[in-house]
């Protein structure tokens, strides 16, 4: 019975090689797949500076509704998704009714009067599940779904909003929905034995300005 070939020492040290190199590989893999699978959580607190705007139109002319954001301690949190790769933006904002300003104490009182601010003090923003669909410079884009509640009754929108970091610390979220009275229940202030007439429809935009408060990876 013959006895098996000797494989030559240089065909030893190739496969070695192929090996080695094989090896390599499968770790870059396994680590890339380990980083891609980990949660990213960022915690944003939304700062004193954030705004909210009511525009709106009567019969007669067009006003606006300022309210500077008072509370100081509404969380924004936006998650890494590492299955669809994108980011998402959840979280909660509350805003006092009594803090808005029409620049008309008639308007203001009628403004909080049919918001039923006595009853309902604040109005809730709830960002349901924003999603990445662009990521641009310094700026991300997102779509999804807002929840809003005003006077105890909520309803849901589809919001396009954007996300810009000004540094390592600080981001804006803007945003702006077109709603009505009517989707509330509500009917539209009116003054001057209904002379003048709020529109049933009118825009909300707004401007959260946000400073990072936590940072983590699972």
């Amino acid at each position: 019975m013959g006895a098996g070939k000797i494989p030559h020492p240089k065909q030893t040290k190739n496969k070695i090689n192929i090996m080695r190199v094989f090896f390599s590989f499968f770790l870059i893999i396994i680590s890339l797949t380990v980083f891609a699978s980990k949660e990213i959580t960022r915690f944003w607190h939304v700062t004193g500076a954030s705004s909210l705007q009511i525009n709106g139109t009567t019969n007669v002319n067009t006003f606006q509704c300022g309210s500077a954001y008072e509370s100081g301690s509404d969380m924004i949190r936006e998650l890494w998704d590492p299955y669809s790769e994108k980011w998402e933006i959840h979280g909660s904002v509350f805003i006092e009714v009594e803090t808005f300003d029409c620049k008309n104490r008639i308007m203001n009182n009628d403004f909080r009067n049919t918001l039923k601010y006595s009853e309902y003090p604040e109005i809730k923003i709830e960002f349901l599940k924003l999603k990445e669909v662009q990521n641009q410079n310094n700026t991300r884009k997102a779509q999804g779904y807002v929840k809003i509640t005003l006077a105890g009754v909520s309803h849901q929108y589809f919001l396009s909003s954007e996300l810009e970091f000004l540094d390592d610390q600080y981001s804006i979220l803007r945003g702006e929905q077109t709603f009505r009275f009517s989707d509330f229940g509500l009917e539209p202030p009116q003054k001057g034995f209904g002379l003048v007439r709020v529109s049933d429809e009118i825009q909300v935009s707004f401007d959260l300005i946000l400073e990072q408060a936590a940072y983590t990876e699972n």
